[in-house]
């Protein structure tokens, strides 16, 4: 008897959505935790995968136009410019430290002498960097957390799914093959799973690490560019 290819695919398509359910609704609470912890983790994983990625974009986009604007405003000593630019990029992690530096000097400049306004522009930078770089690599450590473990936890989950596979024991061949099927299955949705997870994460983390490295790189250029302007502003006073 001659079927459609069509009907074919239909009636194979719900077979598969019926196993998938049936293999759902026998799998133990074990294996239950598993699949949902490591659903949670995919959707953080794409979550703040997705925000961080973003977060260090505007930081780029903002740091760029910083610095296109930023020499005129030095050349001609309007620091309040400059503050005030820093001020409308506050994802700007080379704008920051620019401004963290030079509101130092600019208030301590008033009370004490210029080699010492430097130093406190210089701590001020510092701490405004360090600040940033904390709030930069802000869930990457739970990116290498949930690379090394989910493996794990499927693992986990492929255990009691392959201990379920005993529970046929006893019974008919046919009932202890389908049982036998239904937790092997559930154990390689598991261990898949967890494979799943742990791929894209250890991607996100390694180029989010790399992209965080190249923030703090560029932070500490900045450092050195503001103290070699002050630098110079303070010969120049003397001079």
């Amino acid at each position: 008897m001659f079927i459609p290819a069509a009907y074919q695919d239909v009636t194979s398509m719900y077979d598969g959505w019926y196993f998938v359910a049936e293999m759902w609704q026998t799998a133990g609470p074990q294996v239950e935790g598993s699949v949902a912890l490591l659903v949670f983790m995919f959707f953080w994983v794409l979550i703040t995968g997705t925000e961080r990625v973003m977060r260090y974009k505007s930081a780029a986009w903002q740091s760029r136009s910083f610095l296109k604007l930023v020499p005129s405003l030095l050349e001609r000593e309007d620091w309040d410019g400059v503050l005030a630019l820093a001020e409308k990029r506050k994802w700007s992690h080379v704008a920051a430290v620019f401004a963290g530096g030079l509101r130092e000097f600019c208030v301590s400049r008033r009370v004490v002498s210029v080699q010492w306004s430097i130093e406190t522009a210089k701590r001020g930078a510092r701490i405004s960097a360090n600040r940033l770089h904390e709030q930069l690599r802000e869930g990457l450590s739970t990116f290498g957390t949930i690379a090394a473990s989910a493996p794990l936890v499927g693992f986990f989950g492929t255990c009691f799914g392959i201990l379920g596979s005993f529970r046929g024991i006893g019974m008919s061949r046919a009932t202890a093959l389908g049982m036998t099927a239904l937790s092997m299955a559930q154990a390689l949705v598991c261990s898949a799973m967890g494979v799943l997870v742990a791929v894209p994460t250890v991607w996100c983390f390694n180029c989010l690490r790399d992209r965080l490295s190249e923030l703090d790189a560029e932070m500490d250029v900045t450092f050195l560019e503001l103290v070699k302007y002050l630098e110079r502003q303070s010969r120049a006073e003397k001079v």
